[in-house]
């Protein structure tokens, strides 16, 4: 749930979480031009560049150690091989890659830890726009909106939480835009944890 490093189960075994479903298979269509499919390998290269820029690190990593294409693989490889829950995605415009999204599902002991009952199936997301010249056009409503959209109809979800840094107001205005509310602040103060009832929940 953390826009630096995904909460994950402290343990668990290797699982293919699309086992009932294959890749190629898998997108969310957007309305409009934007479309959000399954990331590739191929897609590694672009992460970089987006992960090389100082908007987008402010918020996701460190300005000062831009991401190289073998940390990218390294990284996101388990990811898009499914040897590890946390499933990667690429958002599209009019089929240009310009943005990052992924979920994951939290532990028990995670959903304990925010006070989430151990029964309901609560969801973390991260995703960023990679390219800026995209940025203030709406765009990053429409990816999120789809999103949930896609885990509460085909995943299941009950709560899709997040955790915006407070000093991310343009982030946290499209949350809130989305259905998103605050519930407290977390990691001493730096973050807002927040959260998404899906309709099912509501």
């Amino acid at each position: 749930m953390s826009l630096r490093q995904p909460l994950l189960p402290a343990s668990f075994n290797k699982m293919n979480i699309w086992t009932n479903v294959k890749r190629s298979e898998v997108a969310i269509a957007s309305n409009l031009d934007i479309s959000i499919r399954r990331m590739t390998q191929n897609d590694f290269a672009v992460m970089s560049e987006w992960l090389s820029t100082k908007e987008v690190l402010e918020f996701y990593g460190d300005v000062d150690s831009p991401f190289t294409v073998e940390q990218i693989k390294r990284k996101y490889e388990p990811r898009v091989k499914g040897e590890i829950p946390v499933s990667p995605y690429i958002v599209e415009f009019k089929q240009i890659p310009i943005g990052f999204m992924q979920h994951y599902k939290l532990s028990g002991e995670e959903q304990k830890e925010f006070g989430y009952p151990v029964n309901l199936n609560v969801y973390g997301i991260d995703q960023f726009i990679g390219d800026p010249s995209y940025f203030n056009q709406g765009i990053g409503t429409i990816m999120v909106q789809k999103f949930l959209e896609y885990l509460g109809q085909n995943m299941d979800a009950d709560i899709v939480v997040l955790d915006p840094e407070l000093s991310n107001p343009r982030a946290i205005r499209c949350y809130e835009k989305c259905g998103f509310v605050k519930v407290k602040q977390i990691k001493g103060g730096v973050s807002w944890l927040m959260e998404y009832k899906t309709a099912v929940n509501q």
